[in-house]
């Protein structure tokens, strides 16, 4: 499927989907107008990480966000930074709020909450969403309500001094048929033989945090590439014009299992299984 369509309108499917992930957010999400759900979701939608108690329909994402709001009145939602790749549409969000509400059986705390996660979103050829998988957010929710304790907190205080000025910026790129066992292996050498190579690329090119989460979408392989720097643009840049060996390394190897340049994709502004987490607070390279 090619990754620009043009709709009647004469704008790209692409931009359409974009529009509507928005929607979402600025009208449903953060306004709380449920109106809007007949109108963007298909029927027969699938939320494929939906909050604890609700289901995987349409139902459930009604019962998600009333529970949200009622537990958040001040519930607002960030889009930080968001690549379309034909159907599917990639977000990184920061939640907020305070906790003022019921929620998920816990009384009120007052306590104000921020925490961010990664979605992806599949429409349908009639702009309708049709599935919805979420990368950390409810899993980064519920720890900073201290539901659930996924990291040291000391080691998430560092970080989240350490990144207060960085931006964030992500792409989805399919993994190529046949190539999930070699994607899996670059990054077992980046954990291992390559490591120190790859600590000092991310520094050159000014990125505090960087992930690769891969995921299991609409039947096919993808994967989010997600950075954290000063400006994700000119990081992207930095990596796809080096002539460090290194870095030609590892942009030849995901050209082989991705059949393109995901820095590259990056550099236009474009949880997972068998993943990885670098950061350079704690230098560390964790299995996702």
């Amino acid at each position: 499927m090619p990754t620009q369509q043009t709709v009647l309108t004469g704008e790209s499917v692409e931009e359409r989907n974009k529009k509507t992930i928005r929607s979402v957010f600025d009208v449903f999400v953060n306004k709380g107008d449920f109106s809007i759900v007949d109108k963007i979701y298909s029927p027969g939608m699938i939320d494929h990480q939906p909050l604890p108690g609700a289901t995987e329909d349409l139902d459930g994402v009604r019962y998600t966000i009333a529970g949200l709001r009622a537990g958040f009145p001040d519930l607002h939602v960030t889009i930080e930074d968001m690549s379309a790749h034909a159907d599917y549409v990639v977000i990184h969000n920061t939640w907020r709020g305070t906790h003022l509400g019921e929620f998920l059986g816990m009384a009120p705390t007052g306590q104000y909450i921020e925490f961010k996660g990664v979605v992806v979103w599949r429409l349908l050829d009639n702009g309708l969403i049709a599935e919805r998988w979420g990368i950390g957010v409810e899993s980064n929710m519920l720890e900073v309500l201290g539901m659930r304790r996924l990291a040291p907190s000391a080691r998430g205080a560092a970080r989240s001094q350490a990144r207060r000025n960085d931006r964030p910026g992500s792409v989805l790129v399919p993994l190529l048929p046949g190539k999930a066992e070699r994607w899996a292996a670059v990054q077992a050498e980046l954990g291992a033989a390559r490591r120190p190579a790859y600590e000092a690329s991310r520094r050159r090119a000014g990125i505090v945090r960087e992930s690769f989460a891969r995921q299991r979408v609409g039947g096919q392989d993808v994967v989010v590439l997600q950075v954290e720097s000063r400006d994700p643009a000119l990081s992207g840049r930095k990596l796809r014009d080096s002539a460090h060996e290194f870095d030609v390394w590892l942009r030849d190897a995901a050209a082989e299992v991705f059949g393109s340049d995901p820095w590259a994709a990056l550099a236009e502004g474009g949880a997972a299984e068998q993943g990885h987490l670098w950061s350079s607070v704690t230098s560390e390279l964790v299995a996702r």
